[in-house]
């Protein structure tokens, strides 16, 4: 089956590609390090939601970076704009979460703040070799508190001080600690492991998915909705 582009009316900077069961996600602002807006982090959502009778949903960044996080100029020049990231950061998280197909994300460079969640909200973490995983954004006046919901299931022990810190952290050392799955070089092509993924019952890992979220309390809204509650009001540079 040939790859079919599918157009996202949400934003430009998302492509999506649909081929034989696989799904990719391509995060397309390479020269903003794909760092996140609203309408991105609408098309992703919408993406996942497409996703449902895929097996694999794979997302990516172009560029040498996976993702930056929030635009920084679009919080410098509307305020508001924090509410709106966070509320829709947060959708987009529990959309990957939920949705059936094994999503896996593929980091290179670095997943900073929201492109961390993104990256934690996927059931396989593959990481490059160097990658920097992280969010330091307390001191610009942002929290992560919305990312806990999808981080605490991946990242156990560990998840607490990677909120906490606010370091940008070796994806070697998470790979370590079990929060990366894959840790490969920036040469190798990941598709003899996305077929692999593809190759398995589709209807058997959709159940397995379901019962991991149903243990996990992934379905839960109100895990999401708090932190989203409790993080209005945050406004970029007043910390």
């Amino acid at each position: 089956m040939d790859d079919t582009l599918v157009a996202c009316p949400m934003s430009k900077h998302v492509r999506v590609c649909r081929a034989a069961g696989i799904h990719t996600v391509t995060l397309d602002a390479a020269d903003r390090r794909n760092a996140l807006t609203v309408p991105m982090l609408e098309a992703i959502e919408v993406a996942a939601c497409a996703a449902a009778n895929a097996s694999v949903l794979v997302i990516e960044g172009a560029g040498k970076t996976f993702c930056a996080g929030f635009d920084v100029e679009l919080m410098q020049t509307h305020p508001d704009a924090v509410d709106e990231l966070i509320a829709a950061l947060s959708m987009t998280c529990r959309a990957l979460r939920r949705c059936p197909a094994t999503v896996l994300a593929d980091v290179q460079g670095a997943a900073v703040a929201g492109g961390c969640a993104l990256a934690v909200s996927a059931d396989i973490l593959l990481a490059r070799e160097g990658a920097r995983l992280g969010y330091p954004v307390h001191a610009l006046g942002i929290s992560p508190a919305v990312t806990i919901p999808v981080l605490l299931p991946s990242a156990g022990g560990r998840a607490r001080s990677m909120l906490m810190n606010g370091r940008l952290v070796e994806a070697q050392s998470l790979h370590d600690a079990g929060v990366v799955h894959h840790l490969l070089p920036m040469e190798n092509d990941r598709t003899p492991f996305v077929n692999e993924l593809a190759a398995r019952g589709r209807d058997a890992s959709h159940i397995t998915k379901a019962w991991l979220n149903e243990l996990d309390d992934v379905l839960n809204d109100d895990r999401f909705d708090g932190p989203v509650t409790g993080s209005r009001g945050l406004r970029y540079g007043q910390s």
